[in-house]
């Protein structure tokens, strides 16, 4: 089983369906979402932890592939959610 290493330190298990949901809400249909959700399944199946943000990238290459705008969309998501407020 994957676990996933979260920005604030601690871990949780991979779940693809939160590949999904994070690309659909980016813009990306049904089935890119589960495409790329697939692909970094498969990048990452054989990993014993991926960091948060390695995964992050990993999502943002796949969407790239089968929808520009929700890569776009997902990587503002990023910024704005993880960007360093004054």
């Amino acid at each position: 089983m994957v676990k996933v290493k979260k920005r604030i330190g601690k871990t949780e298990e991979y779940l693809e369906s939160k590949i999904i949901a994070g690309s659909k809400k980016a813009g990306a249909t049904i089935e890119d979402a589960e495409k790329v959700a697939k692909e970094v399944s498969m990048k990452v199946e054989k990993m014993a932890v991926v960091d948060a943000e390695r995964l992050s990238d990993m999502v943002v290459e796949s969407l790239r592939k089968v929808n520009k705008a929700a890569a776009d969309g997902f990587n503002k998501f990023r910024r704005e959610k993880y960007e360093k407020k004054p």
